[in-house]
């Protein structure tokens, strides 16, 4: 990843030795998908290459060896808001459909696998009503934090001349002081199965069977494979 003076560039080299990259380039105004496109290939790798030029990145030097022809254009990133209601009747919104993090969170796929399996406990142990409260009450607070600090990580991608700057000379320092451990709550989250949810209506726990364990009723129903 490459905070450039002007815009952010990343790429990443395969196992094939193909280099993928993207640029996320700062625009007065949002571009349409259409209006993006409208505008030729050759021309957007010549814009590139200038916004690019001035920093001491393999930027310049990747853009000067792209082919048009391998240019996807997709113009503005547009970053959903989290959908306020989650559920309706027998109906429940999850992964991208209740909550849209932005590509910079990394975060999307694993929120809405995290999600499904959450639902999956709140509908195994309460009535569908109850369920759906039950998930949502579960999930909203860890995907709107999540969400609000891809927020911020954008906002760096287009920093001002001052906070470019600033963000240049804090970077380096954080990154050597940087500590796994206070991102661990984004990468190593840990959903207790076996644990059985509480109704939010009235705090209780439901009792399973005399000897019976929640991962057992579980099976049992066909719900997870044995």
């Amino acid at each position: 990843m490459v905070f450039g003076k002007r815009a952010f560039f990343g790429y990443k080299v395969t196992e094939e030795g193909r280099t993928d990259w993207f640029a996320n380039l700062p625009h007065h105004e949002p571009l349409t998908r259409v209006q993006a496109r409208s505008v030729l290939p050759e021309r957007w790798l010549h814009i590139l290459g200038n916004t690019f030029a001035a920093d001491r990145t393999p930027a310049a030097v990747l853009l000067a060896h792209s082919h048009p022809a391998d240019l996807i254009i997709i113009g503005a990133l547009e970053i959903m808001p989290t959908a306020p209601v989650w559920s309706r009747g027998r109906t429940v919104l999850v992964g991208d459909a209740a909550h849209v993090p932005s590509p910079s969170s990394g975060q999307g796929a694993s929120l809405a696998i995290e999600s499904a399996v959450e639902l999956a406990r709140c509908l195994r142990d309460l009535p569908y009503r109850h369920a759906f409260t039950a998930y949502e009450d579960l999930r909203r607070d860890r995907v709107t934090r999540i969400i609000k600090l891809a927020a911020r990580t954008n906002s760096h991608k287009a920093a001002g001349p001052i906070a470019r700057r600033l963000r240049d000379v804090i970077m380096p320092i954080a990154m050597k002081l940087a500590k796994p451990e206070k991102t661990a709550w984004q990468y190593n989250y840990h959903i207790e199965w076996d644990a059985l949810v509480s109704d939010p209506a009235t705090n209780d726990q439901p009792v399973p069977p005399h000897g019976s364990s929640a991962s057992e009723i579980s099976q049992r129903l066909g719900r997870v494979p044995a």
